[in-house]
């Protein structure tokens, strides 16, 4: 079998929760070593997500959010506010090509993950720090929040609000995610330039810039035309009509975006070439766009009697872009996310057969990512302590009475 593009590559893991388990998701399913250090004084929020099974058999390694973010990593117990456990993590970083964090900036200070401070122990090591602002500039480097925070700081909620509503939250935390599988490219980047200089980098990466970076057309109406782009909803700059309409049963809907005269003409074609298509406030494309009120109530009283999921398959056959919204269960069940290998099925020893996301990419000569399953806590305690720091069977039994090993 192929070797898998990161096998060889070390990554010492202090991060938690969802943005830095990410980027460590995606160096781990690509052949990293990744050793993610957890403590019982505080455990990873995701292991104590409310995503557990619902016949209450669960535990704190069978978490589905866990699960989903954490698979073929390795996991160590080690207490950071110790003395000896502080220099074991020295000890992993000075033989670990990557260290990966998303505290607090004060906190990343007390526990010793300053860039200083580690390119003090390995020239040439990688520091990834994840925060909601960046860790460095003005007052905002020390502030601390959740994905939904960074939206509302760079004001995407207020963006996709409908007209005269208050801000919409995208439901999620989709920064984290977003950072996550942006970070990775930065990273890799970094790991060439050593290879090819000999130096190491700090990667100070933010989840509000990221979404920024993610809205541009919103920002330059701004910068250019002075235009504010407020709750712009799902209105398209050019496009029309470009929404979501209603269907038949319960909250079913679909999107339907036409780009030019001839989606809009064959779009006609599928309904049928009511009369009302032939009005000429619709006859162009700057027309429709200007009259999109009227057509998207014409539309809603079309898609209304049917099936979404039908309906977008009849519309992409004619060549007009539209797709069903999916909920989670026709999501879980899509034919093209199995055949594609998206989804894959873990059987987990305490939660039993379960359904992940893989990684949306396919190598061709890799047949598969690593998808080995998530570790329980402390799972490879004496793999790591005995067999990469070289204490004795004695020494690492000691460390646990003591808790540091903990």
């Amino acid at each position: 079998m192929a070797r898998l593009p990161l096998e060889g590559i070390r990554v010492t893991d202090f991060s938690w929760i969802i943005n830095g388990p990410q980027i460590g998701l995606w160096l781990a399913a690509m052949g990293a070593e990744v050793i993610k250090i957890e403590s019982q004084v505080y455990l990873d929020f995701s292991r104590l997500n409310p995503a557990f099974r619902a016949d209450g058999n669960s535990s704190v390694n069978s978490n589905g959010v866990y699960h989903t973010l954490n698979y073929g990593k390795k996991s160590i117990n080690l207490n950071l506010k110790t003395p000896r456990g502080k220099e074991l993590a020295y000890e992993l970083i000075k033989r670990s090509d990557f260290v990966l964090e998303c505290y607090p900036t004060p906190l990343s200070r007390r526990l010793g993950l300053s860039y200083e401070e580690l390119r003090a122990l390995k020239r040439d090591i990688i520091l990834i720090s994840v925060s909601l602002l960046g860790k460095t500039g003005t007052e905002p480097a020390d502030w601390v929040g959740w994905g939904p925070m960074a939206c509302s700081f760079v004001g995407t909620f207020d963006a996709q609000g409908y007209p005269g509503g208050p801000p919409r939250h995208t439901g999620g935390t989709w920064p984290d995610y977003a950072i996550g599988t942006a970070v990775v490219f930065h990273l890799l980047a970094a790991l060439r330039h050593r290879n090819r200089t000999g130096e190491g980098q700090w990667l100070d990466a933010s989840m509000g810039e990221t979404v920024i970076g993610e809205t541009p057309e919103w920002y330059m109406d701004y910068f250019m035309n002075g235009r504010d782009r407020r709750q712009w909803a799902n209105r398209d700059d050019v496009m029309a009509p470009h929404n979501t309409y209603p269907c038949a049963g319960d909250d079913k809907w679909i999107a339907i975006a036409v780009g030019n005269d001839a989606e809009w003409r064959a779009l006609c074609a599928v309904m049928g070439n009511p009369e009302w298509t032939r009005d000429a406030k619709f006859a162009g494309q700057s027309a429709r766009w200007q009259n999109s009120d009227a057509l998207d109530a014409h539309l809603r009283e079309w898609t209304r009697g049917q099936q979404h999921i039908e309906l977008a398959e009849r519309l992409q056959r004619a060549g007009v872009p539209a797709g069903p919204v999916l909920d989670s269960v026709e999501l879980h069940q899509d034919r093209h996310l199995w055949e594609w290998g998206y989804w894959w099925e873990l059987d987990h020893h305490e939660a039993g057969k379960r359904v992940l996301p893989g990684i949306p990419a396919r190598l061709g000569n890799v047949p598969r990512f690593n998808y080995s399953p998530p570790p329980d806590l402390g799972q490879h305690n004496f793999e790591v302590f005995n067999g990469i720091l070289g204490l004795s069977k004695e020494e690492i039994a000691a460390l646990t009475e003591s808790k540091v090993i903990y």
